[in-house]
């Protein structure tokens, strides 16, 4: 029995507010059907928050619900701690991930001219902001390093292409 239009919004709805972070099209393709257009739920979905405390964003390939931007401030005073700044040479080293991912440390050192504590890559990993991707089949095979989905979500991003027009100095050949 097929879903009527209204049970595949409210579950569309229900999946989004239960997960903790994008849910993604395959997802939702897989709880409400093979025949079901997911963008029309989306749309119906993000309708229907108008106007209330949280909101429908898109996230790389999926969807997740986020404050509205105009609650964000005063429930982070009430809510949470000041977000804790990363050191300048940590935000440096994670700008370069993102313009020029997946990358190695020996191509950031080689970029920034300068050693890269192994501290920095733990701190920007223990905050999910980058990952291991995988190993660079060159000799000695050095890790590669990519953002996350945390770093687009941190700071409010759709997809790296939002951060091409501040990252365009730092992409190039090494």
């Amino acid at each position: 029995m097929r879903a009527s239009p209204s049970d595949s919004i409210r579950l569309a709805e229900a999946l989004l507010f239960q997960s903790s972070g994008p849910v993604s099209r395959t997802t939702l393709v897989r709880a409400l059907g093979e025949d079901v257009e997911i963008a029309q739920i989306m749309c119906q979905v993000a309708r229907r928050t108008k106007g209330l405390g949280f909101e429908l964003v898109a996230v790389r390939d999926g969807w997740m619900f986020q404050t509205a931007p105009d609650l964000a401030e005063p429930l982070r005073a009430v809510l949470e701690k000041p977000p804790e700044r990363l050191p300048r040479a940590a935000f440096e080293v994670l700008l370069l991930i993102a313009a020029r991912q997946p990358v190695t440390r020996p191509e950031i050192e080689s970029f920034r001219d300068a050693v890269l504590p192994q501290k920095t890559l733990t701190l920007l990993q223990e905050k999910r902001l980058i990952r291991s991707v995988g190993r660079k089949p060159v000799p000695g095979q050095p890790q590669l390093w990519a953002t996350t989905e945390t770093f687009l979500v941190a700071y409010g991003l759709r997809s790296l292409s939002e951060l091409d027009p501040l990252l365009e100095g730092l992409r190039g050949p090494f």
